[in-house]
């Protein structure tokens, strides 16, 4: 869209080498002894077992439910034949399928599944997105009740590591300080373009008062939230659709983010559909 129209975004050795030598017999071998080779003592020890316990998993390993949808949003795998994102991401794409189960969008990894239909929730509804942002002096647009249901052609092949099925967050509401992520291929800057590599945003929870300035905010089906210290994680284009997720759990669906249709910056509130607010409807759908 151009960057005049508003941008609803409304919204990731060891080498063992065994030398056989027939008939070599080697004589006088001493042992070998490692207390003379290397000084370790226990704090050496326990760096090397810290340093080895930080590594962490590649982005889409650590939230392995994530995909693209559509191309230019993201969602969240809940069976091996049903993603969910969100409703206004329809707006954009067509949704004609998903890629699981990869760190990149242009690698040739990660699996691409056709779409088989579309469900919209019912009481789905999104503002003047089509308005020029300055004319009409629109800071966001918001969405109610933001969620889509994808049902895929052919089940995924869920392997437990890169592609996983996320539970679905019953609570009706959320502790205010909870930590929780999401990942997605949004853009990194207001009106640029999807990224190829998969990218993982820290937020927590913000109680619903935290957000009761922004007009279009509703607790009832929303999720308020806020990027932890010290980067104070935001989201942007194309991070649309995105799970909220906590414990392997899908609580919100990215929606809309403050201020979005004007930038994208650190610090940001992003606003989630509350999944929690939409259980039954899609147990109705999709039977899980």
């Amino acid at each position: 869209m151009p960057s005049s129209v508003v941008n609803v975004f409304v919204f990731s050795a060891l080498f063992v080498c065994n030398f056989v030598h027939a008939g070599v017999h080697v004589h006088n071998v001493q042992p070998f002894d490692y207390r003379s080779n290397f000084n370790l003592d226990r704090n050496d020890i326990q760096i090397v077992k810290n340093k080895k316990e930080n590594v962490q998993s590649p982005v889409n390993e650590q939230f392995p439910s994530a995909v693209l949808f559509g191309r230019t949003c993201g969602g969240t795998i809940i069976s091996p034949t049903w993603i969910l994102s969100a409703a206004h991401c329809t707006l954009f794409t067509p949704g004609r399928d998903v890629l699981a189960g990869t760190n990149n969008t242009e690698n040739g990894t990660g699996l691409r599944h056709r779409i088989k239909r579309l469900v919209v929730h019912p009481r789905f509804s999104v503002g003047p997105y089509w308005l020029n942002a300055n004319r009409f002096n629109i800071k966001q647009v918001g969405a109610r009740w933001d969620f889509l249901l994808a049902e895929l052609e052919s089940p995924l092949p869920l392997d437990g590591k890169t592609m996983v099925a996320a539970d679905l967050d019953d609570r009706a509401r959320l502790p205010p300080g909870e930590q929780v992520g999401y990942a997605g291929f949004g853009a990194d800057r207001h009106g640029g373009v999807m990224r190829e590599d998969m990218h993982a945003m820290d937020l927590e929870i913000l109680a619903d008062e935290d957000c009761s300035d922004l007009l279009e905010y509703d607790g009832a089906d929303m999720i308020c939230t806020k990027g932890r210290a010290p980067r104070y994680d935001s989201a942007c284009n194309g991070d649309s659709g995105s799970g909220l997720i906590r414990n392997g759990k899908v609580l919100g669906v990215a929606s809309w983010v403050e201020n979005d249709a004007l930038e994208c910056k650190n610090g940001a509130r992003v606003v989630f559909s509350r999944v929690a607010s939409a259980r039954d409807w899609i147990k109705q759908v999709t039977k899980v």
